[in-house]
């Protein structure tokens, strides 16, 4: 019996794998349908042939902080199980695409949409920090866009202090973690890890790169992420490629950009007020 048909019977009774929707490194996701209705799973698999102590710990610490957050712009895990040894989650299934596919296909959206998927983002944020999660890589990749509504998913890198064992902080100690081009450079001279402020720098790349069509530092690699010059170098003004970018909205651009976590919004609440004054403006233009 292959994989998939092994996890089919451990998924809801008539539930079929259908396709495949992404890979990674460590994992596969699945779509999964009952045949004869709309009912529809997303399934997460710990790609079988991880054996890696710490791959593993990872999958499972995802479950269990996908368990210990409560929002609607977050999937939450519905099930569990394993396949000799491949470990699966499922969770529910929403239609959209990424933010990724979005500006791949259509190019920079309106800075109106651009404030509005920022929002939804930092609400999740917000609910993740105050419960001691930090995602660690907001990305394009990780926001399903569906209606209007915009979803921050794969929390397979976020980090929650009280479900991590000293053996594991010590582990993650002196690597960086996310995606280079989002990634916060001060993990270049703070090795014991990011905080919550290194995803108010993440999102402000993201929000550069709706704007402006491109990140404010391209980067290749970890150790580019954290180069001396991005650590030293504020953003360049989103405004020279954008004009028509309010001067309130390249502000906050400017601040989840700033190289010192200390300079940047202090929380992700004040960070959403924030949005939703420009938003506020946005709206009255």
């Amino acid at each position: 019996m292959n994989l998939r048909n092994a996890i089919e019977l451990q998924l809801p009774q008539g539930f079929l794998i259908q396709q495949q929707l992404a890979s990674g490194g460590t994992s596969w996701v699945y779509l999964a349908a009952r045949p004869g209705s709309d009912e529809r799973l997303v399934v997460k698999v710990l790609h079988p042939g991880t054996r890696k102590a710490d791959k593993v710990e990872r999958f499972r610490r995802e479950i269990r902080i996908l368990r210990k957050l409560d929002h609607p712009r977050i999937f939450p895990v519905l099930g569990t199980g394993d396949v000799d040894g491949a470990l699966f989650f499922t969770m529910p299934y929403v239609a959209g695409e990424t933010l990724e596919s979005r500006l791949r296909r259509a190019g920079p959206p309106s800075v109106r949409e651009t404030l509005l998927v920022a929002r939804d983002v930092a609400d999740v944020l917000d609910h993740a920090h105050a419960r001691g999660v930090v995602h660690r890589d907001v990305k394009p990749g990780n926001i399903l866009l569906s209606g209007d509504a915009a979803y921050l998913m794969d929390f397979g890198f976020a980090r929650a202090t009280s479900l991590m064992s000293a053996d594991d902080a010590a582990r993650e100690s002196g690597f960086w973690i996310g995606t280079p081009g989002y990634m916060d450079p001060d993990q270049g001279r703070n090795r014991r890890g990011a905080d919550w402020r290194s995803d108010f720098y993440s999102l402000g790349c993201v929000m550069y790169e709706m704007l402006a069509g491109r990140l404010p530092f391209p980067a290749r690699s970890p150790r580019a992420a954290a180069s001396q010059t991005r650590l030293d170098t504020a953003a360049p003004d989103v405004r020279a490629l954008r004009p028509d970018v309010p001067e309130e909205v390249a502000a906050i651009v400017r601040r989840n950009l700033e190289p010192a976590p200390s300079e940047r919004f202090a929380t992700a609440g004040a960070l959403r007020t924030a949005l939703d004054q420009a938003l506020q403006k946005a709206s009255g233009r």
